[in-house]
């Protein structure tokens, strides 16, 4: 499995173009942020490492009140040290007390000793107090056709190795109707360092999309697009993998649908006229169904580091 090489603003995800410079940064600055280049040379700590974005907040959004979203989940890298918290570094949502569905990008590793574990039930991931679930990964699936970089398929499935508990602080979403398409507002989450937050934008019609990105060739029609003309709301550091709901007013719906997943985006975040790329959920439902209902099997399981 890969390790993270160099990431252009967000969490580890290739973005449309690297910087044209690099900004050295000292090394204990950048181990507190998840999107650095990590080249290791001792468990836990990472030497030599190139930081390129610092920001670590959503653009234009606000914080969500305690528990309103329970189905979005925080990926985080457990670096197996009592003396280092996990770190977040992607998000995700709930399909089943088991599944939990995230970008392909999102299945990295940043230490040769270290894991993934999925929090649920999480809105202040830094506070040690705060009661949520946290369980390890027993499989990672990634769409046979992911590509491994800035690409179409851009979807994974995780089976956790303890199902969840459901309740009022950990719920499942529901997937869209296949092939569905969407229109007006959304809402997108994300699971930043600190606290939940989330931002309404507005779903960009795919043409429109697709001439906007005119210069890029992975905006595929599975893509969703989303995000303001002037860039004054997005997502930014962190949040791969976090999902984009259906809404009501500012909240997500009563019953919400998952549309989208945070898949790339433009390099700085917030750039006008580009808007955010996310993996478009419904045109993926029989792949998510079919292996929700097969379930893993020996030959198929893959190491979750």
């Amino acid at each position: 499995m890969r390790a993270p090489q160099l990431c252009w603003g967000r969490s580890s995800r290739d973005f449309v173009n690297p910087p044209v410079a690099e900004q050295q940064v000292d090394v204990e600055e950048c181990f507190r942020f998840p999107f650095c280049a990590r080249s290791m040379t001792t468990p836990g700590r990472p030497a030599g490492s190139v930081c390129l974005s610092k920001r670590l907040t959503i653009i234009g959004g606000e914080e969500t009140a305690p528990h309103e979203l329970p189905y979005q989940v925080s990926l985080q890298w457990n670096y197996s040290n009592d003396t280092i918290p996990p770190m977040h570094f992607c998000g995700g949502a709930v399909l089943t007390e088991s599944w939990i569905l995230t970008a392909a990008h999102c299945k990295t590793s940043y230490t040769a000793d270290g894991y993934i574990e999925v929090v649920a039930g999480a809105h202040d991931i830094l506070n040690r107090g705060e009661v949520n679930q946290r369980r390890k990964i027993e499989q990672i699936i990634t769409h046979e056709r992911y590509c491994g970089t800035v690409c179409p398929y851009d979807i994974a499935l995780i089976r956790v190795a303890e199902p969840f508990v459901l309740g009022d602080t950990v719920k499942p979403i529901r997937l869209p109707a296949l092939n569905a398409s969407f229109q007006g507002s959304a809402l997108h989450l994300i699971a930043i360092v600190v606290v939940l937050q989330k931002v309404v934008l507005p779903l960009v019609d795919y043409d429109e999309c697709r001439q906007l990105w005119y210069d890029v060739s992975h905006l595929a029609d599975t893509n969703v697009c989303a995000g303001p003309e002037d860039g004054s709301k997005s997502s930014c550091s962190a949040d791969s993998g976090g999902p984009l709901v259906t809404m009501n007013g500012t909240r997500a719906s009563e019953e919400p649908v998952l549309i989208g997943l945070v898949s790339w985006g433009p390099y700085p975040c917030a750039s006008p006229w580009r808007p955010n790329i996310f993996t478009g959920v419904a045109y993926f439902v029989d792949w998510i169904e079919q292996h929700l209902q097969v379930g893993p099997r020996e030959e198929e399981k893959e190491d979750p580091q």
